[in-house]
């Protein structure tokens, strides 16, 4: 097992599209000007600077916009899963992946926070994965139950991300550009991509895309994937970036990469490929678990995998469905655990428990919460 191996890989295409790095790559202040995504705005001629956001990554975006903008922000709110303070903006510590109250009341704060910006004002907004179930306003006549409801049935249904969120938006009204609605001040919306292609209409639902204001993509899973591509190049004979557009099911997916591997292990000794995307998975029981164990699972119940190769399913947030784990590793070596252990691993998947069968070998990744996403990385490495 390349598990060392494997783990650097994941950190080296994570890292990249972190908090640290994307902030810094796209905001600096120098004599009085604030560049954001290489527009200058003279601060002489805003009364104020604010920083908002939402999304998984929002509240390590919004730390390190304070550590480079310091006491120029004037204020703001930021809407993440993360606990924690902010020095100069307000925090509010919000749910995911299901609406709550707390979504809800994280809406009306929001807005109300915004609708006080004035049109000489200036702001930030950062958006990333997870911003759907974070804020929420239903539409007139439909209660937070009604809405709760349809949200719980679309996640385990087995639709993908665009068809989750085209739904959110029509029973919405903060989403699909209303947020923006409010706003009378002149910003920049700096987006970290957790959806294939890098729909703006699709990301977080998208709160502030509605026309009035510039969207940057400042991370994505292509931007992580090259990062690593570019780390392992060296180490091995082959390394090839297949896709970081992977959409289908989990079963489509496992066939898809098992082609890929046995073709590359026909021609090289040694080989990194690197897989990006979101599988979709139907929840069938009630184990614990998520897309990238389930896929992982799979994979092991192919004949892709030889003694040499080693593969790491995980996603970039740091959370992997219903469990802890980020993901989990495969191998040959796991034939041995699961013989000497007597246990089957297609009861597990029949029940949806993939990481109850990869945490009894020792074979699942935690991380825990990453505070960015985008998507998911599948490195399988022959050495």
């Amino acid at each position: 097992m390349y598990r060392k191996e494997l783990e650097s890989i994941y950190y080296k295409a994570l890292n990249k599209v972190k908090a640290t790095s994307l902030i810094k790559d796209n905001i600096s202040i120098k004599e009085e000007v604030l560049t954001i995504v290489g527009m200058d705005y003279p601060l002489k001629n805003h009364d104020n600077v604010f920083v908002f956001g939402v999304g998984k990554a929002a509240y390590a975006m919004a730390k390190e916009c304070e550590v480079i903008l310091g006491d120029k922000i004037a204020g703001g709110f930021v809407i993440s899963t993360s606990e924690g303070d902010l020095k100069y903006t307000k925090h509010y510590t919000s749910t995911h992946p299901l609406v709550s109250a707390k979504s809800v009341e994280a809406a009306s704060l929001l807005i109300n926070e915004v609708s006080k910006l004035s049109e000489k004002d200036l702001f930030v907004f950062l958006l990333s994965g997870g911003a759907s179930a974070m804020i929420e306003k239903p539409i007139e006549g439909l209660t937070l139950e009604d809405f709760t409801k349809i949200s719980s049935s679309l996640l385990t249904s087995g639709i993908d991300i665009k068809a989750l969120n085209t739904v959110r938006k029509s029973i919405s009204q903060i989403k699909g550009g209303k947020l923006a609605n409010h706003i009378k001040a002149k910003g920049e919306v700096l987006v970290l991509s957790d959806v294939i292609g890098d729909d703006l209409h699709i990301i977080g639902s998208a709160p502030m895309n509605n026309g009035k204001f510039p969207h940057h993509i400042i991370g994505n899973n292509s931007i992580a994937l090259q990062e690593a591509a570019a780390y392992v190049k060296p180490k091995v004979e082959f390394t090839k970036i297949v896709t970081t557009t992977l959409e289908m099911s989990s079963e489509e997916a496992t066939q898809f990469i098992s082609d890929e591997i046995k073709k590359y292990d026909e021609q090289y000794d040694s080989f990194c490929l690197l897989f990006g995307g979101e599988t979709t998975t139907v929840v069938k029981g009630n184990g614990y678990g998520g897309r990238n164990q389930e896929l992982a699972l799979r994979l092991l119940m192919t004949d892709c995998i030889t003694k040499n190769i080693s593969i790491l399913s995980a996603g970039s947030d740091g959370i992997d469905g219903r469990s802890e784990a980020t993901g989990a590793f495969v191998d040959k070596n796991i034939d041995e655990l699961i013989t000497n252990k007597n246990i089957n691993p297609k009861t597990y998947l029949e029940n949806s428990d993939s990481n109850t069968f990869f945490k009894a070998l020792g074979y699942d990744f935690v991380t825990g919460i990453s505070g960015t996403n985008v998507m998911d990385f599948i490195i399988v490495l022959k050495k």
